[in-house]
């Protein structure tokens, strides 16, 4: 239609309708991947800065202190301290508790559900799914539980 030409009714225009197929992957990064890659083997890593000494999870690919390379892995956990927590009814009206989790030796830590009762100061671990269950995901850790 030329630009002279006016349209006087929406239904009078010409469209077409396609789909474009569009296929993304998105990737963890090298950090995130050994961290997910640990969590297949039921560990925790955090990234160590071998500079500043200090180990920091989530695991980064460099130092937020000192911006060298964090070339190497190191266990976190499984056992940790809860420093805070909150709970929450869930849509099915379960209770859930989820807690943020610091590990000994670690900057930072996880946020997580926790198993049973705990409250800010409880001592917990990380209980894993099976291995034959587990793939590469933060829901491969089913949650932390009390230890005392």
């Amino acid at each position: 239609m030329p630009i002279t030409e006016r349209l006087d009714d929406v239904t009078e225009a010409l469209r077409w309708t396609d789909s474009i197929p569009l296929h993304y992957e998105y990737t963890a990064g090298v950090a995130g991947e050994a961290f997910l890659r640990g969590l297949m083997e039921g560990r925790l890593l955090a990234g160590y800065c071998p500079n500043c000494k200090i180990a920091a999870l989530p695991a980064r690919m460099y130092c937020v202190d000192c911006y060298s390379r964090t070339s190497k892995f190191v266990r976190a956990g499984p056992a940790g301290v809860v420093k805070a927590l909150t709970r929450r009814t869930a849509d099915s009206g379960e209770k859930v508790t989820l807690a943020f989790i610091e590990f000994p030796g670690v900057r930072g830590g996880m946020i997580h559900t926790l198993i049973g009762e705990a409250r800010a100061g409880s001592r917990v671990k990380a209980r894993f799914k099976p291995k034959s269950q587990r793939t590469g995901a933060i829901s491969d850790v089913l949650g932390f539980e009390r230890t005392s």
